[in-house]
């Protein structure tokens, strides 16, 4: 008997660590595909906001750190009978009374086994705040230039492809390192035709910018020559103006990319040639368009390390967890 339950032991502990790492792997997966349906989310309800609420702050994260954990035990314990308890009886008759007799019962429970078993698993995610104020802004204009809510005098008429990219080189404030009297590592350029808040009429505007930020592929304003005497900021080309349209905006070249409380979007499709475009603006992939539009997003979140080199970015901000269990 001692033999069958350690035989049975060692069986019931390879079954529940086998459980235990499949469901691991199970959650760990589930975790990461779960990913991109957040930032999706974030980014539908922050297109909502900008169509919606000319003076709207994004509401945006950073999803740092993913855990996946899992319990499995299984404990054995003597509980289940195996079989009907086993009685004893014994009758004996006193000496001097022959008719009296007396009988003891003695009624041991047959051996037996039970289980006790714990499954319990844990899914978070860290996320970490866009906070800054900077980081808000980046993001906002963002927003408004992929929506076409940049703002304007006249918001009833679309921007073309020109004026709107020179409206977004005035709004995104770039990242940068600690300003100083002296360039302090950063480069320095400068915008004409900047719309003043108050008045309205055009100015200049004097840019530091960290030149980590500048380039790559997921530069949001781009420099092509750092060395040069005057420096020329453009628009990445894969950022596109106005490519997100509602309802009231669609065509049938189209097709459905998300929606947000009531609030569907739609985007260029296999022909975009029955897009709707802004006016100078050519033709794109709008599947493209929002597949980058997602990794500007992470862009325009990362802040300046304060060094020279390529590991200057990074993303700050209080993190907190969002946990299932």
């Amino acid at each position: 008997m001692i033999l069958l339950r350690h035989l049975i032991c060692t069986v019931v502990g390879l079954l529940a660590a086998g459980c235990a790492s499949t469901q691991l792997n199970y959650n760990t997966a589930d975790l990461a595909t779960s990913l991109n349906s957040l930032e999706k989310k974030q980014i539908f309800f922050n297109l909502a906001q900008a169509l919606s609420d000319p003076e709207f702050v994004p509401s945006q994260v950073t999803i740092s750190i993913g855990t996946a954990q899992t319990l499995n035990a299984i404990t054995p314990t003597l509980a289940l009978p195996l079989g009907p308890p086993i009685a004893t009886t014994s009758r004996f008759t006193a000496g001097g009374s022959p008719s009296a007799q007396f009988s003891t019962q003695l009624t041991t429970a047959s051996p037996g086994l039970g289980l006790q078993m714990t499954d319990g698993w844990n899914q978070s995610w860290t996320m970490v705040p866009a906070s800054s104020s900077n980081q808000l802004r980046r993001l906002r204009t963002l927003y408004q230039y992929a929506t076409g809510t940049l703002p304007r005098g006249d918001m009833t008429t679309d921007l073309n492809q020109q004026d709107a990219e020179r409206l977004f080189l005035c709004e995104y404030p770039m990242q940068a390192m600690a300003v100083s009297a002296s360039p302090a590592g950063n480069v320095i350029y400068r915008l004409e035709g900047c719309q003043d808040n108050n008045s309205g009429a055009p100015r200049s505007r004097i840019v530091h910018a960290d030149p980590t930020f500048t380039q790559g592929p997921n530069c949001v304003v781009c420099i092509d020559d750092l060395n040069a005497k005057l420096l020329h900021p453009y628009v990445n080309p894969n950022l596109k103006y106005h490519f997100v349209r509602t309802q009231a905006e669609k065509r049938e070249g189209m097709i459905k990319v998300g929606s947000y409380d009531g609030v569907d979007f739609y985007i260029c499709g296999s022909n975009p040639a029955n897009c709707r475009l802004a006016a100078s603006q050519e033709a794109f992939n709008g599947r493209q368009a929002f597949s980058d539009f997602v990794l500007f997003i992470y862009e325009a979140m990362s802040v300046s390390g304060g060094g020279g080199g390529g590991g200057a970015a990074r993303s700050t901000g209080g993190s907190f967890v969002y946990s299932v269990r």
